[in-house]
């Protein structure tokens, strides 16, 4: 099994969020919740196999997460990825230790 390294994993989490069409779909998500891809591609009024490819990007940045059920595929949010990125980006970028220092000076 492929495992990718964690250098790899923030910037492909962050490149899911670099297009037009998968911010779209991502906002539909955070409205509606699951949804299956053919819902998705009607709502969006593109097809069904665009829809995918964009899922699949989505999928390996860790931003959505898809089950099967038959034949129906159904994709969501998946939130505790996205937490875990965002925490991952705001160590890196020290974040957390800019807001103690200007709470502790009063900033």
């Amino acid at each position: 099994m492929f495992v990718q390294s964690q250098r790899h994993e923030l910037p492909d989490h962050f490149l899911a969020f670099a297009n037009p069409t998968r911010l779209r779909i991502l906002e539909h998500l955070g409205k509606i919740g699951e949804v299956s891809v053919n819902d998705l591609a009607v709502h969006l009024r593109m097809s069904q196999p665009r829809i995918s490819w964009h899922l699949r990007m989505l999928r390996v940045g860790g931003v959505v997460r898809t089950r099967r059920d038959g034949r129906q595929v159904y994709c969501s949010l998946d939130v505790e990825n996205i937490g875990r990125e965002r925490a991952r980006l705001d160590q890196l970028l020290g974040i957390k230790d800019q807001m103690k220092v200007r709470e502790e000076v009063g900033a």
